[in-house]
């Protein structure tokens, strides 16, 4: 009997003993990524990746590369897929392999164009084309004074105000001479001297000018004017929106979203983009997201909505929509998009349902 016991309990234990050097294919709780950045002139960051598991861990580490940076140093060296890495030519690749319980500091410094902050993100994934497991971003800030971005330029330093003071100027000057009591006898004296044409003629080409102006001024106002009125709840544009670059957290009514990266490949005569999201849930009952509001806008034409089938596939035959988001929870997905081939898309739109102002990442 009690070899019987013995027998029965090993047999219990041993599936989930791995054999030494096999590789463990970890979860989202299995696996932790930190991005902490610090330098004064080039920002250089440190990706930590730990391995919670009993079991080895074999992962391929992605960190984008900031806009208007360029890569001055990394440790170690980028490995296959590394910079430029396939599908985008904005981020690094390290393949990594971590013992049970271990862990592994990658570096890569940058070198910004401009004082400007920098934000980066870095995603771990399973093997070399898997699904992320965990993700961290971070924003680095230039010591001392950054330049400041002061917003639209005051309306006495545009470019059309010497322009349209010089018409209203000459437009008087023409109505006040030929305009009132003396104005017939000043045209028949114009008229006999064959002037008089060419004062008219000047007249309304600088009153045409002058209406041209102000049509060009007031179309962007009476645009951006038609289109707040079109809007609905239905289209989710209620409210403020949050604006940043990938790797900024960014609140809506009740998610806070982070795009931790985008890349886009060829697919079937068009392009496949794809965006690695994660999102909290700060409301304090369960939210559901929807597909249709996740959209992807594309230069020269209507905002895209996530491909269903292929977020699916992407995401290992999970709906990543079909359940609400518990408060204080945070989901990690990939959204896929079908884009046109040759199509630039140039910013994602992140909603966390019909009503919320949602959110916009610049790519």
């Amino acid at each position: 009997m009690l070899r019987t016991a013995l027998s029965l309990a090993l047999l219990g234990v041993s599936p989930v003993t791995l054999a030494p050097g096999v590789a463990a294919k970890p979860d989202a709780s299995q696996v932790d990524v930190a991005v902490t950045s610090d330098g004064s002139r080039d920002a250089r960051y440190q990706v930590v990746v730990r391995n919670r598991t009993l079991a080895p861990t074999e992962l391929t580490v992605r960190q984008s590369v900031p806009e208007g940076a360029r890569v001055t140093a990394t440790s170690p060296a980028p490995g296959p897929g590394g910079s430029p890495g396939p599908g985008s030519p904005h981020e690094l690749a390290w393949p990594v392999r971590l013992g049970p319980l271990e862990s592994t500091t990658l570096t890569a410094t940058f070198t910004p164009e401009r004082p400007l902050p920098l934000s980066t993100a870095a995603c771990a994934y399973v093997g070399l084309a898997g699904s992320p497991v965990d993700c961290s971003a971070t924003t680095w800030t230039p010591a001392g004074p950054t330049e400041v971005d002061t917003g639209p330029a005051p309306w006495w330093r545009h470019w059309w105000l010497p322009f349209a003071a010089g018409l209203v100027v000459v437009a008087a000057v023409l109505l006040a001479r030929y305009a009132g009591p003396r104005a017939a006898r000043r045209f028949a004296a114009l008229t006999d001297r064959g002037r008089a044409g060419v004062a008219v003629l000047t007249a309304l080409v600088l009153l045409t000018g002058l209406g041209v102006v102000a049509v060009a001024l007031a179309l962007p106002r009476l645009a951006s004017a038609t289109g707040t009125a079109a809007r609905t709840p239905a289209d989710g544009w209620l409210g403020p929106t949050t604006t940043g670059p990938l790797g900024t957290p960014l609140r809506d009514d009740a998610f806070e979203f982070t795009a931790y990266r985008f890349a886009c490949e060829p697919a079937g005569g068009g392009q496949r983009c794809t965006a690695v999201v994660g999102l909290t849930n700060h409301r304090p009952a369960p939210e559901h997201w929807h597909p249709h509001l996740q959209r992807l806008a594309v230069a020269g034409s209507p905002p895209l909505s996530t491909d269903v089938i292929a977020t699916r596939v992407a995401n290992g035959g999970r709906d990543v929509f079909a359940a609400p988001v518990v408060p204080g929870h945070r989901l990690l997905a990939q959204l896929v998009w079908s884009v046109p081939a040759g199509a630039a898309p140039d910013q994602l739109e992140l909603h966390s349902g019909a009503f919320a102002a949602g959110t916009r990442v610049n790519l």
